[in-house]
């Protein structure tokens, strides 16, 4: 087996040493963001990137609501981890207390830290409900009037999430006739049986005995891009 000392190692690469640790140091900057107080790490809309832990300072995390008011979800500080969730785009923000730096992890320790952390798990599934309201709210919204259309908008969600979670995204097992299901709509029940009963009758979604299975996911999506 061959050795090289370090000074070998650095001529035979190309790189001075002062070359080598300069290039450390720019790995090193790339994986943590220094923010002074009051400066966004990200905010509603940003694309999603990064995972982020916090090593010194503290961050307030939030949501804006259209009619100005500011909903704060929770504070993080040293060893918490922020900006999980599963969507594209954030749906909330985050704000440095004081001069803060965080670090960026990678997707497998999140998981890692996951399956050791009841708390962080326990954030995890919040974050998911959070989502999953605004989706609704989104649907809401954009599909007054256009029940089918609506109902469409929340089965492609719920498959999406379930995708994310490791589900059967084809099989929507809640009760879509419920009042909860209809209250989340904003809908009454008799509407709601009266578009799944529409979704039935095109092909889109079957009853079965586990739940409600979509046969033609395009065509759901479709309609969903309508609503």
């Amino acid at each position: 087996m061959l050795a090289f000392s370090q000074s070998e190692y650095l001529r035979g690469s190309g790189f001075t040493r002062a070359e080598k640790a300069k290039g450390d140091n720019a790995v090193q900057a790339a994986a943590e963001r220094r923010l002074s107080g009051g400066e966004i790490l990200f905010q509603a809309g940003d694309a999603r990137a990064r995972l982020y832990r916090v090593e010194r300072g503290a961050l307030c995390h939030y949501r804006r609501w259209d009619d100005g008011r500011c909903e704060i979800i929770e504070f993080a500080f040293p060893g918490d981890i922020i900006g999980f969730g599963h969507l594209d785009a954030y749906i909330s923000t985050a704000q440095a207390m004081v001069e803060t730096l965080v670090s960026t992890l990678a997707p497998e320790k999140f998981e890692q830290a996951v399956r050791r952390d009841d708390h962080l798990a326990a954030r995890r599934s919040a974050a998911a409900d959070r989502e999953f309201d605004y989706l609704r709210d989104c649907a809401v919204a954009a599909g007054k009037g256009k029940p089918v259309e609506r109902l469409a908008s929340f089965l492609a969600a719920m498959s999406h999430m379930s995708v994310d979670e490791g589900r059967d995204p084809m099989l929507v097992c809640d009760d879509l006739s419920s009042g909860l299901v209809a209250e989340h709509l904003d809908m009454t029940i008799d509407i709601l049986v009266g578009a799944l009963r529409e979704l039935e009758q095109r092909g889109i979604v079957r009853n079965t005995d586990k739940g409600l299975r979509i046969f033609d996911m395009s065509a759901l999506e479709q309609l969903a891009r309508v609503a």
